[in-house]
């Protein structure tokens, strides 16, 4: 079983609740189910990429950008993504995915998904993502504007920065 079940019910719970800001935290609750395990009976390494799409799904669609981006049929690749570990979490065990924007600029926009459990970070998720119409990106500006948000984009922290000239290398 895909995250199918899980990414419906985020998306009708999301729809629901209160709309977010460009400098907010989205926070969901999720439960480790068998089929996100590995071998050693904790949370596979991939499935941390997989479920911290759960916490993007959230954020989306509270900031409304979901709607907007499936309104005009443009999609929301991720270019790539960064993972840190600190605890394992386990089956059954619950924790709480607390997504935010760190920043953006012309192309790319930053995003972290922090896996919190009895208030300990447990893993760490940094992606950056850009929006994608049928003649190119989307510039996070243009976004924003559509979305009425106002204001300075948040600036891009440091250690994303050096994340991003590290990730530079590797293409």
């Amino acid at each position: 079983m895909n995250l199918w079940f899980r990414l419906i019910r985020v998306w009708r719970t999301a729809r629901q609740r209160d709309r977010l800001g460009p400098h907010d935290t989205s926070v969901i609750q999720i439960r480790v189910w068998p089929n996100d395990l590995d071998l050693w009976a904790h949370v596979n390494g991939g499935r941390y990429l997989t479920l911290s799409d759960l916490g993007r799904l959230d954020l989306a669609v509270r900031t409304g950008l979901f709607t907007l981006v499936r309104r005009n049929g443009w999609t929301m690749p991720m270019g790539s993504a960064a993972l840190r570990f600190r605890r394992p979490l386990r089956l059954f065990n619950t924790c709480e995915l607390h997504t935010r924007i760190l920043g953006w600029e012309d192309k790319w926009a930053y995003l972290e998904t922090r896996f919190i459990r009895h208030d300990q970070t447990v893993a760490v998720v940094v992606a950056k993502a850009v929006v994608r119409g049928r003649d190119g990106n989307i510039a996070p500006l243009e976004l924003t504007a559509m979305l009425g948000v106002t204001g300075d984009p948040p600036v891009v922290p440091d250690h994303i920065r050096c994340w991003v000239d590290t990730d530079a290398v590797l293409r």
